[in-house]
């Protein structure tokens, strides 16, 4: 029952690939519109209903940022700014820099940064602005490896509203490269004072972004299956998330040539705003859609940065408990991996769970850990695992270029993903188990009770969660409709 994981054309994915990664895609822009273009024209061709929606989104991005040591010792240090992070005005500002460790909120106990520039190790993280916020520094400078990272510091999921856009970054912040952050903690060792100045002068602005989405009807009702991914990049984001859109595409040209085997029908949703804006495209999408997500959308399985050099990791794709054996299964048929489980995080435009849908997957293949603080970071990042190690050194800069895709591992990984949408797509009776979620509830509820240290008493949370599994077990187990079975699922999922 593989038969379509080998169906895809390595030929077909390198032509979309090629086509989509030869342009910079920023949020918003002419050349991602070109992008967007591309993907419209190629899955109407296939026969999909496309729509093209526009939305209002906060987008930001780096353009300018300088870092200069000041004193004795007076040079200049390459530095990246971040998406997001507000700017410094054209004069910058100057204060003393204090190293902060990880960044996070126990590193600054005892440690007074008011009015100063905080160093620390690793990418660039929300938690981490929200920790210089809250500590009141004025600077942030993230040391990462050989490579600065672009990231987003943003807390606010998609499009800020007045409730939370005082959330913002309000900390200009800045990556530089570990031979240059090391001098600074050496400097700072030896003579305890450095001081500096900083200058952000980001993009940040309210501009329109495209959300696309290409329907595929299915012949036993109005269900369907999202299949997602971002079309914007940080620069030619060959891997990320080029591959993603020509799986998507290749996918789309498979399950339209079956178009009559399908019991359910299929959406593919092209966002923007994902690296730029937090996932604005899909958090828009998930507000204005809802009713239709939440009750036609029976699981939304995303792709993000596929088919790299060197990602032979495939046994810690992120999963719901509810996903877990249906994705366990696919793995071991069509690669003969066993999956663990590995809860999937908050990121990759996951945008649905309020709404009831199951999620399978998001980035698929991963590089082997290593020991480097980005690897460690990306692993955070991309859910706890022990042997992942993130999307690769390149991964968020210049270098993401067709050279770091591998054929072999393109062609798999795409594989992967047709193999899940074909029988998401044809199964009478939907393949998840709504019983783990609440069994993971349950295990998650007793651990916070013995976390407490008898503070506080949570066993009967504990225990009405594993009664719920053990109903949810058995009533599912006494329907033998299809139909019903599957009604019953998408509301406990």
């Amino acid at each position: 029952m593989t038969r379509m994981f080998r169906a895809v054309s390595w030929e077909e994915l390198d032509r979309h690939l090629r086509a989509i990664a030869r342009v910079v895609r920023l949020s918003g822009t002419p050349e991602e519109a070109e992008a967007f273009d591309y993907v419209e024209s190629t899955l109407q061709g296939f026969g999909f209903a496309v729509t093209r929606h526009e939305s209002d989104a906060l987008i930001g991005y780096p353009q300018h940022a300088s870092l200069d040591l000041l004193g004795p010792d007076q040079r200049s240090i390459a530095a990246n700014g971040y998406s997001l992070s507000p700017g410094t005005g054209t004069e910058g500002i100057v204060a003393e820099l204090a190293y902060v460790g990880a960044g996070m909120a126990p590193d600054y106990d005892g440690n007074d940064v008011r009015g100063k520039i905080v160093v620390s190790d690793g990418l660039a993280m929300p938690a981490k602005a929200m920790a210089a916020r809250q500590a009141d520094a004025i600077g942030q400078i993230h040391i990462n490896d050989e490579h600065i990272h672009e990231m987003c510091i943003s807390p606010v999921w998609g499009t800020p509203t007045p409730d939370t856009g005082h959330l913002l970054p309000t900390v200009p912040s800045v990556g530089i490269g570990r031979e240059d952050g090391d001098a600074i903690k050496r400097a700072l060792s030896a003579d305890g004072t450095v001081r500096a100045r900083l200058v952000t002068d980001p993009f940040r602005a309210w501009v329109k972004i495209p959300t696309l989405t290409a329907d595929l009807p299915g012949n036993a009702g109005e269900d369907f299956v999202l299949f997602s991914g971002h079309v914007d990049s940080w620069h030619y984001g060959a891997m990320d998330n080029g591959t993603a859109n020509a799986t998507q595409i290749e996918v789309g040209r498979l399950l339209a040539e079956r178009r009559g085997d399908l019991r359910r029908g299929v959406r593919l949703a092209f966002w923007s705003g994902h690296s730029h804006g937090r996932y604005a495209s899909s958090a828009w999408y998930a507000d204005a859609f809802w009713h239709d997500l939440h009750e036609r959308c029976a699981c939304h399985v995303n792709v993000d940065s596929v088919g790299a050099i060197g990602a032979g990791v495939l046994e810690e794709a992120p999963v719901m408990a509810e996903t877990y054996a249906f994705a366990r299964e696919v793995l071991t048929d069509t690669v003969g991996v066993h999956l663990d489980y590995r809860r999937i995080s908050r990121s990759s435009d996951q945008s649905f769970w309020g709404h009831g849908v199951p999620t399978v997957f998001a980035s698929l293949s991963e590089q082997r850990r290593d020991d480097s603080a980005t690897g460690a970071a990306l692993a955070q990042l991309l859910g706890a695992g022990g042997k992942g190690g993130g999307l690769g050194w390149w991964w968020h800069t210049t270098e993401d270029t067709l050279d770091k895709i591998d054929p072999a591992n393109f062609a798999r990984d795409a594989g992967i993903f047709t193999e899940t949408l074909w029988r998401l797509c044809i199964v009478d009776r939907l393949p998840f188990d709504p019983a783990a979620g609440a069994t993971e509830i349950a295990d998650a509820v007793a651990g916070y009770g013995q976390a407490a240290g008898g503070s506080v008493d949570l066993s009967r949370t504990a225990s009405l969660a594993r009664d719920a599994a053990t109903a949810i077990v058995e009533g599912l187990g006494r329907t033998s409709d299809a139909t019903r079975a599957n009604e019953l699922t998408m509301r406990l999922c």
